[in-house]
């Protein structure tokens, strides 16, 4: 069953549906060529330019294997670990995303709160590149969010616990803008505010949400 882009899974998912694709143009054009030599008894025929066609769909396969293959998916207890971790945040797993130069690949994106929080993957790539473009990527789109990489799984996990939601932030925000005036504003007004404040936020989290959906392969 194909998993869909940025879930658990989806890595191994997106192998096993290229191998296949791969295999089975494979055989179809062998066949045609088979079919259209025991017919007309020459390579020199429009069967023979069929099969040579089924190469094209076969070469978008192994282009998606040269990117997958070195990678491998996240488990599914670390899965539900990171998700638990980020509460009411936004977790994509599996992330693999490209610049006109690399191919790169993230465990974990987490958007919680003010913050995107990054894990990096084992696979061999230039981390050091990887983390600046990744960083200069979300500082364009969403300049109010803080950005950080980590390395280590245990630690993402523990930043990931530590930064507050979106509606404790805003709260609290909220608050402490209004400690000097709070005799004159009503209750009713204060609540009002700080509620347009969170759907504001949350419709900033789920534009980038998007966005980085939108950019992975």
């Amino acid at each position: 069953m194909a998993v869909d882009k940025c879930e658990p899974g989806y890595i191994a998912s997106r192998k096993k549906i290229s191998f296949l694709w791969l295999f089975l143009f494979l055989v179809i054009g062998i066949a045609i060529f088979l079919v259209g030599y025991l017919i007309t008894h020459t390579r020199a025929n429009i069967f023979t330019v069929i099969a040579v066609l089924m190469s094209l769909p076969a070469a978008k396969r192994i282009v998606n294997l040269v990117v997958m293959l070195p990678r491998k998916s996240v488990d599914r207890e670390r899965f539900d670990r990171a998700k638990e971790a980020a509460g009411e945040g936004t977790l994509l797993a599996d992330y693999v995303f490209t610049s006109t130069e690399r191919i790169m690949h993230l465990d974990f994106v987490a958007i919680k709160g003010r913050s995107v929080l990054a894990l990096t993957a084992p696979s061999r790539q230039d981390v050091s590149y990887m983390k600046k473009y990744f960083a200069d990527m979300i500082r364009r789109t969403a300049p109010d969010y803080e950005v950080r990489i980590l390395d280590e799984y245990e630690e993402f996990l523990r930043c990931l616990k530590d930064v507050p939601t979106a509606l404790d932030d805003i709260g609290d925000e909220g608050r402490e803008d209004r400690n000097l005036d709070s005799g004159e504003e009503s209750r009713e007004s204060r609540v009002a505010d700080s509620g347009e404040g969170k759907k504001t936020h949350q419709a900033a989290a789920e534009k980038l949400a998007e966005l980085l959906h939108s950019m992975a392969v």
